[in-house]
Parts: C-alpha cells; structure tokens; sequence
C-alpha cells in the first residue's frame, strides 16, 4: 500500500477515528488504526470493539499510488501532526515508511487480519437531522448518565429511542434524571441504550452544518443491536447495552411545586461556581439552598477550608419558604444543560425531587434528588 495525502487532511481523518480507542487496552491491535486504501479514496478506522469510527477521504484528495491496508500505531497520529505538506505513507514488509519534505519515519505496523471488523449494519431505520441539533440533544441529557456504571452496567448509558413522531434521550445515575425530546416525521423506530461516553466522543466529531443521519441496526428478531450516525466524513457505530432501562416515566412529569421560583441562569451559575469551590472537597458534594419570596440564599463548606456562602435575587416566587439540601455538582451539570437565560425550580415538597426547568424548551427536564440532613 502506498498513498499520498496532504498531513492536514489526513490528521483529521485520524483524529475523528482516534475517538473510538479506548486510552488503555489488553490488545495491542485496538491501540491501531485501520488504513484502506482503494479506488473510492482512503477510510480510517478505529475501535475498542464496542464503539467505532470510520472516517473518509475522498479520492479527489488522496493519490492512492498502490492500494491495500496498513494496521499504524495510536502514536502515528502525533507524527502526522508534526508534519506539513503531502505525506506519504508505504508499506514495505513489517513497517510503515512516512516521509514528508526532509523528514522521513520508520514506524513498525501491526498485522491487520487481528483488526476487528467494521459492523455489518441493516441501515433502512433510519431519520435525518443535523449535527447542530443531534449534539443539542446529546448535551441536555447525556450528562446524567453514570460513567463509570458500577452500580448498574446500563446507567453508564442513555436511553435513545424513536417512537410516535418523537426522538428523544434520557439518562439517569439514579440520583438524577435527564430528559429530551423533540418532534421528528419518523414513526416508530425503537429504542436502546447507548453508552453515553460513545455519545460524548460522537458529539466531539459532529460539525452543526453536517447533514447526517441517524439510526438503529436491528436483528432479525427485531432488537436493536447497533446505532450508527452518518455523515459524508464518517460513520459511528456502537454496540448497544444490554439490560433493561429504568422505567423514568413517573419521574418525567413535573408536578405541582409547593414552591417555584425563576432565577438568572448567570446569576445562579455564578453563586454556585463559589459556593462548590468549597463544596466540592465534601464526599457528596454538598449545598443547602434556602428560598423565601425575596432572596435564594446558597451556602457550602469544605471540610477544612471553611464555608462560604451567597445570595441572588429571584426574578419571580410562587409558594412557600423552601430549604434543600443536595448535589452542588449535579445541581450545576443540569442549569449548564438549559439553553435559555432563566431558570424555573419547581420544589414539591420536603425530601422529593427537584426539577430544574428551561423556559426556552417545554420539552426538556432536569431532575435532582435531594440529601437528608439535619442542616435543613
């Protein structure tokens, strides 16, 4: 295999595919990207075997000299950093040689039979967007997800599904919730969940101004086995996880609040950004908000630093004097989720859920529960 193709090109093809390796694997293989090289151009591949990307560059971009396929080391892809101009890459026996300009790499390659397959996907299930509104939706819910899944192997995903005219994402570590959805001409199309990390990778490479579609790969039983989002530049697959999702439907409606107040997102934030500095060297994380008709009143502590706290003023408040409890970093994830400039707390009653609400989007919910404590 021999190629040539301008570095810049290349290193964003290897970057978009470097999203799918994992930072540390048991393979060595999974450590590589797949190179093809052919008539259509060159794909680049990488994988941790559940997750993969594929990316493209066209032939009217690349000289494809002899074609063929090269497994090169993660580390290639800081080499075609380094470099400017026309690269080209050749294989000769068990190494790549990269030369560009006066410099020339002597890079060892892998075998690429151990390279896993790319996912033969059945992609007739499928809806068109863009990628602006894919990765707003990914980051108004995604968020909540439980990365590291100890607790529950599926909560380290989101559940993504398709029915009834709506698309739309929810996620949940149990301690919060976050949904979304929006309005979509495709019917029924499904559900699964979704590692959210793959999401989180995905969004990294989607550009607002891509076309691209999205969809589930189904069994010939009928369950969904992969997702894969498209676009001209790529194509993302992912494995989905096993398990059934927590039922989060009672959970999705708001109910009446014994108190409601709006506050400036900015203010809030700001308020928050202090009083976690503080709160954040507790185990959990800690706040007690405190709301009456006049001030909403945030403090924390530290467990040696000291404490700190600060006050707002609200925009409007309907109910009762209020004081929670909770999650000083979760209570910030959600307000960084709205879109709009205000933001309604709605607070049912002593030791229920908390929802925080964006006047900008009806159909997007944040919910977090609160801790108990004496404090409040």
């Amino acid at each position: 295999m021999k190629i040539v193709v301008d570095s810049e090109l290349l290193a964003e093809a290897l970057e978009d595919a470097s999203k799918a390796i994992a930072s540390k694997n048991i393979m060595p293989i999974l450590d590589c990207f797949l190179i093809e090289a052919g008539a259509d151009g060159v794909k680049v591949t990488g994988t941790d075997t559940r997750t993969t990307i594929q990316s493209y560059i066209f032939s009217e971009h690349v000289q494809v000299e002899s074609p063929g396929q090269i497994a090169l080391p993660k580390l290639s892809l800081e080499v075609i950093k380094k470099l400017n101009g026309d690269v080209s890459i050749e294989k000769k026996g068990n190494n790549a040689i990269i030369i560009s300009r006066k410099k020339e790499i002597d890079m060892g390659v892998f075998d690429t039979e151990e390279f896993p397959r790319v996912p033969d996907i059945d992609d007739s299930e499928l809806f068109e967007t863009t990628g602006k509104e894919l990765k707003r939706l990914f980051r108004k819910a995604t968020y909540a997800a439980d990365p590291t899944g100890k607790n529950a192997a599926i909560l380290a995903g989101a559940h993504v599904y398709i029915n009834n005219g709506v698309f739309g994402i929810e996620a949940t570590d149990r301690h919060r919730l976050a949904k979304t959805e929006q309005r979509t001409e495709v019917g029924n199309l499904g559900g699964a969940v979704i590692e959210a990390k793959a999401l989180g990778e995905l969004q990294k490479i989607i550009l607002d101004k891509d076309n691209l579609e999205f969809g589930f790969s189904k069994s010939f039983t009928g369950e969904v086995v992969h997702v894969f989002a498209r676009t001209d530049r790529f194509t993302f697959y992912s494995r989905v996880l096993e398990g059934a999702f927590p039922d989060v439907s009672r959970m999705s409606i708001v109910p009446d609040g014994v108190t409601e107040v709006i506050v400036d997102k900015g203010e809030i934030l700001s308020c928050l950004d202090l009083v976690y500095t503080l709160a954040k060297e507790e185990k959990h994380n800690q706040i007690v908000i405190s709301i009456t008709e006049n001030e909403v009143s945030i403090r924390g502590k530290g467990r040696e630093s000291g404490k700190a706290n600060e006050s707002i003023v609200p925009v409007s408040f309907k109910g009762e004097n209020f004081a929670v409890a909770l999650n000083s970093k979760y209570f910030i994830d959600a307000i960084k989720a709205l879109e709009g400039d205000k933001v309604t707390l709605v607070f049912p009653g002593k030791l229920k859920p908390i929802y925080i609400l964006d006047e900008s989007d009806e159909r997007s919910l944040h919910m977090v529960l609160p801790y108990r404590t004496e404090e409040v």
